[in-house]
């Protein structure tokens, strides 16, 4: 078999830059998943927090009603029988909102997508412009340390 020919700085610096563009798809790919995760929890807290609302405001037309039940119904002040329904949806919008609140703070930036792109950040701004095709010299020595032995003989 005939020794294979070194590939030229050109195509060394076109796979580069190739490699660099799959890097990228790949890294915006990740940031895409984990977007689609965090945009689930701000779902479930933004229902909560709504749930919570809408418990303040049964909460409101309740000590309305409770006004007219109790003038009418029991012998019991006023201010007691709207205190405790009154009381009892309060304390259910309170744990809904902390519930919401809980979710809320689980929430957190795309950190493996963030630690990627400062990686290829870093590893891209080795020469004064950050252009991949400006370490021509440095791609070419990782490439030639990196290469197999062309010259094997079969069966060896």
């Amino acid at each position: 078999m005939p020794p294979q020919a070194q590939p030229s700085i050109k195509d060394l610096v076109s796979k580069t830059m190739a490699d660099a563009q799959r890097l990228a798809k790949a890294q915006a790919a990740l940031l895409q998943a984990e977007m689609a995760e965090t945009g689930g929890k701000i779902g479930i807290g933004s229902a909560m927090g709504i749930a919570a609302l809408g418990l303040v405001t049964f909460a409101s037309l309740f000590l309305l009603l409770t006004l007219a039940f109790v003038i009418v119904a029991l012998g019991l002040p006023i201010w007691a029988g709207m205190l405790i329904v009154a009381g009892l949806l309060l304390v259910g919008a309170a744990i809904t909102g902390l519930l919401a609140r809980k979710n809320f703070s689980e929430i957190k930036a795309p950190e493996l997508s963030k630690a990627e792109f400062e990686k290829t950040k870093a590893a891209l701004s080795g020469s004064p412009t950050g252009h991949p095709a400006d370490r021509v010299e440095e791609i070419v020595a990782i490439e030639v340390d990196i290469e197999v032995p062309t010259d094997r003989t079969p069966g060896a």
